[in-house]
């Protein structure tokens, strides 16, 4: 009986956790200020094998750790909070918000090629049109 509760206790504890380290996971960090570009690519496909439309919402970040989240982008007196379902625009492994850190791209680092600007964001077109009108 006595290993039967410390077995529910301990599952109880390790759910408490997981619980804690996800809700942790999901709140945001410092806001950072940073250059953004219009992805484009209609038809294409992001790194999350979604099929670029017109119409869709998201924004790329350059690390695939941040695929799936959502972040909160503004422009001026805009904002919009949209998931994050590409990687890019210049580095796939540079996950400078969580390091609360500037993007490589602001040095002229990129992964698989030499940035050309310093975007730490890429836009979907519908993210850069409700943000700039």
């Amino acid at each position: 009986m006595r290993r039967r509760i410390a077995i529910a206790t301990l599952g109880a504890a390790v759910i408490v956790l997981g619980a804690w380290t996800v809700r942790s996971a999901r709140q945001p960090g410092a806001w950072q200020h940073v250059l953004a570009t219009r992805e484009g690519m209609i038809g294409g496909m992001t790194s999350s094998r979604t099929v670029i439309r017109p119409d869709s919402m998201f924004v790329a970040l350059p690390h695939p750790r941040a695929l799936g989240r959502t972040v909160e982008v503004r422009y001026r007196d805009r904002a919009v909070v949209v998931p994050v379902l590409d990687v890019g625009p210049w580095n796939v492994d540079d996950a400078y918000w969580e390091r609360d850190e500037r993007p490589a791209s602001e040095r002229g680092r990129g992964a698989y090629r030499t940035p050309v600007n310093t975007a730490g964001i890429d836009l979907s077109d519908a993210v850069f049109a409700a943000l700039d009108r």
